[in-house]
């Protein structure tokens, strides 16, 4: 039997991108409706700096990571995010996407965690 949500995955990954909301970390409940990148070359996925401030997210660590520009320490926040209708507690690092069309990425651990827990 063919896993629904593996199939729905696939067809968010060939359209490149999807609306999200990330919830804020503050007293009050909120959240913003955004376009997130879909990005299967992404371990995991990324906020713009400046927006992870506005909304409140806990810094939780620190990662040294490699990108197109080299290796760099960003920041990693911790916050959570409805995709497709479910919410999903994850881990995103942060870094400048000012000059990127998106502002946040979605990387191949959300993706599997969404496939592996229909699977259950």
């Amino acid at each position: 039997m063919k896993n629904p949500m593996v199939e729905r995955a696939t067809e968010w990954i060939l359209e490149g991108e999807r609306r999200v909301f990330i919830y804020s970390n503050t007293d009050y409940e909120w959240a913003v409706g955004l376009r997130a990148k879909i990005d299967t070359g992404a371990d995991t996925g990324s906020i713009d700096d400046l927006l992870a401030q506005a909304l409140g997210l806990k810094v939780i660590g620190k990662i040294g990571i490699r990108s197109a520009n080299g290796r760099e320490t960003r920041s990693v926040y911790a916050t959570s995010i409805k995709f497709d209708g479910e919410i999903y507690d994850l881990s995103l690092t942060g870094s400048d996407r000012s000059k990127l069309e998106f502002p946040l990425i979605i990387g191949r651990d959300l993706l599997q965690e969404i496939c592996l827990s229909e699977e259950e």
